[in-house]
């Protein structure tokens, strides 16, 4: 089949979700930043505000998502069907698509309103990529919503959406991470040993603002440990600084590897990485998660056992002190975590989309 995917590069995590779901669908495919057909006068402020707010003034991001979870003027909305609509027009008369999948939520219903336009037909399929629905994520216009979580499912039903155009999927991952082979196999190619393994998860754009502390905090137990987090632009680098090692990569291919080396992850909370930590059976540390969304996620997670959720400094440590000390409860977090866990979420997510368009599965 045909598949136009829509993602946004806010975050790697919406096209991460979009490529294990194009690995699941196979066929042929077009993969666009949504971001891209805004137009730059419009992108570049947006952009600018939102990646301003994170790194320095994250209480105005939390304040905007808690407003526009209670809806948000019709002024503001009817511009997510407009923005951008000159070239996703573009791309649907030109490749023809019988799928739409986006896993941003305005992207969405730019589809639904260019559709209506050119009178084109396709599948108007939405991927929620966090752990509970935020009202952005309520598209009256997608023809099927992919929920993550059963809490999610149950807040799109209670901002409207009708319970048969939600599919409880789980968020796609991709196929590497079920894949990953032996732990003491990848710790042995890494030059790692017998002490933990802590993956900083700063997300693929490092908007981690608390990366440097976490590092830190580490450090800061005097516990042995093998820290391992990855830098935009960097080298790989090999620190020895009392019992703990830090290893530095460059973002990129590696981090599902080092991924399978890990005893447990500390950072912020994207919806991508907690669904693959789940996936694989990891132990989740959140501490400073994005306002609003990711902090939605800690909860969840926090909620089900799956995970902690530091809120402040000395609660890092204590924490800290815990993972890196106790293998039991490092045993008892992942095998938490590896129940919850939808490995199969890409897989049976595509089935309901083919089901949708009518190919046969």
């Amino acid at each position: 089949m045909r598949t136009l995917f829509l993602s946004a590069s806010f975050g790697g995590g919406h096209l991460q979700a979009n490529l294990a779901l194009y690995e699941a669908l196979g066929g042929e495919a077009l993969e666009r930043d949504y971001l891209e057909y805004i137009p730059l006068w419009q992108r570049a402020p947006i952009a600018g505000v939102y990646a301003l707010s994170l790194r320095h003034w994250p209480g105005l991001y939390r304040w905007f998502y808690r407003w526009s979870n209670q809806g948000e003027p019709r002024l503001i909305t009817a511009q997510f069907s407009r923005v951008g609509f000159d070239g996703l027009r573009a791309d649907l008369l030109a490749f023809r698509p019988q799928a739409v999948v986006a896993s941003f939520p305005t992207a969405t219903a730019l589809a639904a309103s260019v559709r209506v336009h050119t009178q084109t037909t396709f599948a108007n399929v939405l991927v929620l990529t966090d752990l509970r629905a935020h009202r952005h994520w309520a598209q009256q216009g997608a023809d099927l919503i992919l929920a993550s979580t059963p809490e999610a499912a149950a807040d799109l039903e209670r901002m409207g959406i009708p319970a048969e155009r939600i599919a409880l999927t789980g968020i796609p991952v991709r196929r590497v991470f079920a894949r990953l082979g032996d732990p003491e196999a990848i710790r042995a190619r890494h030059g790692l040993d017998e002490r933990p393994v802590v993956l900083i998860a700063s997300g693929a754009t490092e908007a981690y603002r608390a990366q440097d502390e976490a590092v830190a905090a580490l450090f800061a137990t005097g516990l042995p440990a093998q820290v391992v987090r990855f830098k935009l632009n960097g080298t790989v680098r090999r620190e020895e600084r009392g019992r703990i090692t830090l290893l530095t990569y460059p973002v990129g291919d590696l981090f599902p590897e080092l991924f399978g080396a890990a005893d447990f992850l500390l950072g912020k909370a994207g919806g991508l990485t907690v669904a693959e930590a789940l996936a694989v059976g990891r132990p989740y540390l959140v501490y400073k998660p994005i306002p609003g969304h990711e902090e939605a996620n800690a909860a969840w997670l926090e909620n089900r056992g799956a995970g902690l959720w530091a809120r402040n400094r000395r609660e890092l440590m204590r924490h800290l002190k815990a993972l890196l000390a106790e293998a039991d409860l490092r045993r008892e977090l992942a095998a938490r975590a590896r129940a919850l866990g939808r490995p199969q979420a890409a897989a049976d997510a595509a089935r309901r989309i083919k089901a949708l368009v009518g190919v046969r599965v």
